[in-house]
């Protein structure tokens, strides 16, 4: 199930209605990395122009992404990640139907794990829906309210990556070595692992 509704205008215009509270910071998110992209006030969805369009999921179903793809999928979420968190927000987990490709970029279009960020903090108040893709900060969340920094959503990337690249999900932090074990000495080898630190603050988001 996605948290967003597309619809196809034209062969070339699409419409997108995102579901959430915190809907409006994607929408500027959209603005800001699809160019033709407009929003209309009065539907409170975002209206842009497109060749191709493709769930994630589909692109996926039979096949990895190839590593190519995957660090374009690494560049594209981590600019994301770091202009909401300008707008002073941040995402706490990825969800795979939840991704676009529109034409060669991948867009994340839900705004059910979005938060605000008090001094780089993320505060839950109340229960939260776990992202399929989450952290172990957020799984070992037992008192509320509780504060995390923006960086668990580093963890959620890695793992993301890690999936569409390896078709492998890791459960335990104990995991991460053998499962990444045949990407070893690659670029994108090396940024799993600054992701998935088991340290928050050390993790980073860097692809060199």
């Amino acid at each position: 199930m996605t948290n967003y509704i597309l619809k196809p205008i034209n062969e070339c215009t699409y419409n997108l209605k995102i579901n959430g509270e915190y809907n409006i910071y994607l929408y500027k998110l959209i603005k800001k990395f699809i160019k033709t992209s407009n929003f209309d006030y009065e539907t409170s969805s975002i209206y842009f122009c497109a060749e191709n369009i493709t769930p994630l999921k589909d692109l996926i179903k039979n096949n990895s992404l190839s590593h190519n793809k995957c660090i374009k999928l690494i560049y594209d979420l981590t600019n994301q990640i770091l202009y909401l968190k300008k707008l002073g927000y941040s995402f706490y987990g990825f969800d795979i139907n939840d991704i676009l490709v529109v034409d060669e970029l991948f867009m994340f279009c839900s705004a059910e794990y979005v938060a605000p960020l008090v001094n780089e903090l993320i505060i839950f108040y109340s229960p939260i829906k776990q992202a399929y893709f989450s952290n172990p900060e957020l799984y070992n969340l037992t008192i509320l309210p509780s504060e995390i920094s923006y960086k668990c959503c580093y963890y959620s990337l890695g793992t993301l990556v890690v999936y569409c690249l390896l078709n492998a999900y890791i459960n335990k932090i104990e995991e991460i070595e053998k499962v990444i074990e045949p990407l070893y000495n690659t670029k994108i080898y090396w940024f799993i692992k600054r992701c998935l630190d088991p340290d928050i603050n050390k993790r980073e988001l860097l692809l060199i």
